[in-house]
């Protein structure tokens, strides 16, 4: 044997005497960071008390310990309740905005108190307020302005007067017929309410002079205003002879805007 084969079998068993030195020292540190690692997971699973190793393994194990636990450790826990920080801010809830569906439903369905709000008919829109004001109204239309003095709403004005004692008195005997009243007697269709409404637009026309004419007699006018269609019939004992002829005149007398008296003719 030279020398050269002597150094050459002397080196190989130092070689292999080497590797194995590593490869163990590689398995023991895998084996020890396992145990490290798993150790708390195995003391919290099964109850036992595994010891930590000493030296630097403690310090590796504590860390472990204050490390965050997984999430199946997390749900399985019912007790740890996060403590809310001072700078958290509370969520907002969310909420849920209606559907095209729902928003449609709901302009559709009326309200509690759309009955309430509607006379008759509910698609006729009249509120509630309207008609309290229309139950104060005289006859429904006139207003009282004043004690005993009405005001319509074209503008005619009805007083104290005459021998029934009140202009809407005297205005009275002119929705009925008279059958045995001598001469003619202009009675209007739809009784005080239609007799009003009637007295207001021919009041319009007049001042508008529209299919008017116009007489003055000292402080009072007299307007014969044509109304194009029927608003009464000629009554009294002229007007029963002849059958009762339609009437599509009104007759006003006037002073101002005050009325004396209307009867169609």
């Amino acid at each position: 044997m030279n020398a050269s084969e002597s150094r050459s079998g002397a080196h190989r068993p130092s070689g292999k005497k080497g590797k194995k030195t590593t490869v163990a020292g590689i398995v023991l540190a895998v084996v020890v960071g396992g145990y490290t690692l798993l150790r708390p997971s195995i003391n919290e699973a099964t109850g036992w008390n595994l010891p930590a190793l000493p030296g630097k393994q403690v310090a590796k194990d504590s860390v472990a310990d204050n490390s965050p636990s997984p999430v199946s450790e997390k749900k399985s826990s019912s007790r740890s309740v996060p403590k809310q920080t001072e700078s958290a801010k509370p969520l907002t809830p969310r909420v849920e905005s209606p559907t095209r569906s729902e928003r449609d439903e709901s302009a559709q369905s009326p309200g509690p108190l759309a009955s309430k709000m509607t006379r008759g008919d509910p698609q006729s829109g009249t509120s509630a307020v309207s008609n309290a004001d229309k139950s104060d109204l005289e006859y429904g239309l006139l207003r009282e302005i004043s004690p005993d003095r009405f005001l319509s709403p074209a503008g005619v004005l009805y007083t104290p007067g005459s021998a029934e004692g009140h202009r809407l008195e005297h205005l009275r005997r002119h929705t009925e017929d008279q059958p045995n009243r001598s001469g003619k007697h202009g009675v209007f269709d739809g009784d005080m309410e239609g007799a009003l409404v009637t007295i207001d637009k021919a009041y319009e026309k007049a001042q508008a002079n529209q299919r008017t004419t116009k007489e003055v007699d000292g402080k009072r006018t007299i307007y014969t205003v044509d109304m194009g269609k029927r608003v009464g019939f000629v009554g009294g004992r002229d007007g029963q002879r002849s059958r009762n002829p339609m009437a599509r005149r009104v007759r006003l007398v006037l002073e101002g805007n005050r009325l004396i008296t209307a009867f169609p003719l």
